[in-house]
């Protein structure tokens, strides 16, 4: 009030106007922020932990990414957790869907300018009018809608077309016809019904009474929403070259991209940088489809009948590995493992396993997983005839928008809503994480795939995955699952070990000074340090092999504790301390009540605590159901959930099916719910074919705790350069100072050199500043006329 009467006495009786503050417009801040890291006092509390893990043997999600209906994981998180996007969320799917560009240079005006511009008309648009402008035309042509033909070559279900076979009934008016050898061809197909004769230069066709066409008709089908890509969406945008872009399968692009941003999370602006510290051999790829590249089967199998031009390698983009193939001929150069699951719905889940399988065998340091799928025609009206898919008519006709026909859980939920996309996790070591200094998202503790009992139909839902919980009941505890317990085993070995280092280090030396005297007995100094690094090696295999023992794989062929629980109890945890579980969630009948009873079984017979819900995710209800990357959008969703504390609710939900009561251990949250700790979740999938998977999430802190607090700040140190550079690539992408995907045109390394670097596995790359990439050896340096020598 005194600040308000001062202004009044300054303007009324001293005639001073009082000084107007200008608004500050707010401004996005694109940041690619990385897991905060946990407090001392943190990684005190759980100091137990300290030692008792082998990091080469445990898996970590060093980043991800995907393409969806809600553009990327950042975009898909906001709507998910939040419900609406954030500035940036705004601003990065107007980017997305090409209805702003930015501008650096000369405006409209003539004048000098730097930031966003509207994308047809070149108007400069500022971050906070972003929101207003276009957020209407983004919700519109985002998430689950109705189908947009312009995004299918066409395709609109309300005029499905089918070909019905009629008969000629009287003879036709020739028509002209191109060439002999098309003429002789009316005449293979039709035989005696065709007449074909040359006039003038020019060769006819009569059809007569018998023959028989096809003519088209159309259909209003009733499956006209689904989740869709946003409107506008283009990997030319991301930096894949317009050859490549017409080359390869639309999946192909949601993969390449989807890898991209999984890299930039990670900090990773150049995937050559993995040859630094593992040999070409160490980076593999896991990720699989459930169909491949539907839009190329539609061509080749239905465009190439109708003779429309359809390129002439289409064939190789049918195929479901040849999109990690386009990853590694356009990102990795890699030599290492391949692994391509086919799943259906549940493909994305097996290729974690498989990743996580491949690093901890030994195979390979960073591996790809994830899934892919498109959305089509084809596959659009067998699924409806199979009576999986929901209806649109009959939703529309309940008052439904189509935002809410995906409803999981609900006692109204009628069948899943089909979507398209991508989604990748780069999974490494930990030892390598920590090496690289690159982030570490979460812990993939557990893997767990299992097929079902006998039957007759491939589509019914099972409840295999239950043995991921099997273990035998009664008797006493074990005390393998007591932490302290193992740690007074561990130290008792490293003393043993430490033992004999010291023993045989002494017996060498013994031998050494024995032999001295002797004339060319001596052992040369090579030798010798040979001999004692073999000791070094040998010890650190026995304690590799006690850690095993003791730290991760205690409770293997234990028969009385459960893959589950043993898990958990490798970093000190407890049934009880997973949060939140990430369900499969189609929006079936079947599907939705058999999860819940094997979730809420599971932890029945693992003994949970009642009172002590287990929050259910159910995020088809955001995304609908892309099939082969529905696991993938979900452990994505999944890590933010852990890093962020937020379990999104499921708001399509309009009334927990009843049914659902007796899964005491579950509850179906339709809001989001903030939790303080978070520190495990579940996930799992099902797919056709008897294809169930469950994984285990454990919160990136239990992995920091098992590393000396040194260590750990060695790594922050590194990570947080990392962190910076992750950052700035981002921000490069988005304003085309730089692509986000720059394809290699050649490898690390040159024709000479590949059988050297295959064939040597302790070959690695450097960094050249004169070429800005990691290659073998040095780069070729142009001579005086400017060619390479």
């Amino acid at each position: 009030k005194a600040v308000a009467a001062d202004a009044k006495l300054d303007s009324e009786v001293l005639g001073i106007q009082p000084k107007v503050e200008k608004q500050v417009q707010p401004k996005a801040d694109f940041t690619m922020a990385f897991p905060q890291l946990p407090s001392r006092e943190k990684l005190d509390s759980l100091k137990s932990l300290q030692g008792m893990v082998d990091l080469s043997k445990v898996v970590v999600v060093a980043g991800f990414g995907e393409v969806g209906p809600y553009g990327g994981s950042r975009t898909r998180w906001e709507m998910e957790s939040k419900g609406e996007f954030s500035l940036e969320g705004n601003i990065e799917l107007a980017w997305v869907m090409g209805l702003i560009k930015y501008h650096n240079g000369q405006g409209k005006d003539g004048k000098p300018y730097t930031g966003w511009v509207d994308a047809k008309s070149g108007e400069p648009v500022v971050d906070s009018e972003v929101k207003k402008k276009y957020e209407e035309q983004i919700v519109k042509h985002s998430g689950i809608r109705l189908l947009e033909p312009g995004l299918f070559e066409g395709y609109d279900p309300h005029r499905k077309t089918f070909l019905r076979e009629v008969v000629v009934t009287r003879d036709m008016t020739p028509i002209e016809i191109g060439s002999k050898e098309e003429a002789d061809q009316f005449k293979l197909q039709h035989g005696d019904k065709a007449d074909v004769y040359e006039r003038g230069g020019q060769w006819y066709v009569a059809l007569k009474a018998g023959a028989t066409l096809r003519v088209p008709k159309a259909l209003d089908f009733n499956r006209f929403v689904a989740g869709q890509i946003p409107t506008g969406w283009d990997a030319a945008r991301y930096g894949v070259p317009k050859e490549i872009i017409d080359q390869v399968d639309p999946t192909t692009l949601y993969t390449l991209v989807s890898t991209v941003e999984a890299l930039v999370s990670a900090g990773i602006t150049d995937p050559y940088e993995f040859y630094e510290y593992v040999h070409v051999s160490e980076v593999g790829n896991t990720t699989g489809g459930g169909m491949g590249g539907m839009r190329s089967i539609h061509r080749s199998f239905f465009e190439r009948k109708l003779e429309n031009p359809v390129q002439g390698d289409i064939l190789q983009e049918q195929l479901i590995n040849v999109m990690p193939a386009w990853i590694n001929m356009l990102l990795l150069s890699s030599s290492g493992p391949i692994k391509t699951p086919v799943g259906a719905c549940a493909t994305a889940a097996e290729s974690v396993e498989m990743g996580v399988e491949t690093i901890q065998g030994g195979k390979a340091k960073v591996v790809f997983v994830g899934g892919y799928d498109d959305f089509g025609e084809e596959g659009s009206y067998e699924f409806a005839n199979m009576g999986a898919t929901s209806n649109s008519a009959e939703e529309i006709a309940k008052g439904r928008d189509p935002k809410e026909m995906s409803r999981p859980t609900s006692k109204t939920r009628s069948g899943f809503m089909e979507s398209q996309g991508a989604g990748v996790q780069m999974l490494m070591s930990a030892d390598m994480a920590v090496k690289m200094g690159v982030p570490v998202y979460g812990v993939v503790a557990m893997t767990h795939t299992a097929t079902d009992e006998q039957g007759r139909s491939v589509p019914a839902p099972g409840q295999g995955i239950l043995t991921a919980a099997k273990e035998k009941k009664g008797g006493l505890t074990s005390p393998l699952l007591d932490l302290e317990f193992r740690r007074q085993q561990m130290d008792a070995e490293r003393e043993r070990i430490q033992a004999w280092k010291a023993a045989a280090t002494k017996r060498l030396e013994d031998s050494v000074a024995k032999a001295g005297g002797e004339p060319g007995a001596k052992l040369n100094q090579a030798a010798l340090d040979q001999q004692k690094a073999f000791i070094e090696q040998n010890a650190a295999r026995m304690e590799k092999a006690a850690l095993a023992l003791y730290g991760q794989e205690f409770y293997k062929e234990d028969p009385s504790i459960s893959p589950l629980r043993g898990a958990l109890a490798v970093f000190g945890l407890t049934p009880d301390d997973i949060a939140v579980t990430s369900f499969h969630g189609t929006s079936t009948a079947a599907n939705d009540k058999n999860e819940s009873a094997v979730v809420n079984q599971q932890m029945e017979h693992l003994g949970r605590s009642e009172g002590n819900p287990l929050l259910v995710i159910a995020q088809k209800w955001l995304t609908g159901h892309p099939k082969g990357a529905a696991a993938a959008w979900m452990f994505n969703g999944l890590v933010q959930t852990l890093q962020s504390g937020l379990v999104p609710g499921n708001r399509a939900q309009d009334n927990v099916d009843p049914t659902m009561r007796e899964n005491k251990h579950l509850l179906y949250p339709n809001r989001t719910i903030p939790i303080e700790g978070m520190k495990a979740g579940l996930l799992q999938s099902f797919g056709f074919g008897q294809a169930g998977a469950q994984i285990l999430l454990i919160h990136p802190d239990y992995l920091l705790a098992t590393m000396h607090p040194e260590a750990v700040e060695a790594y922050a140190a590194k990570r947080a350069v990392r962190e910076d550079s992750a950052m700035r690539r981002w921000q490069d992408g988005l304003t085309a100072k730089r692509p986000l995907l720059i394809p290699k045109t050649e490898a690390p390394y040159t024709a000479d050199e590949r059988s050297r670097v295959y064939l040597d596995p302790t070959a690695r790359a450097r960094f050249f500043p004169q070429t800005g990439s990691w290659r073998f050896s040095e780069p070729p340096k142009p001579d005086d006329k400017g060619d390479k020598k």
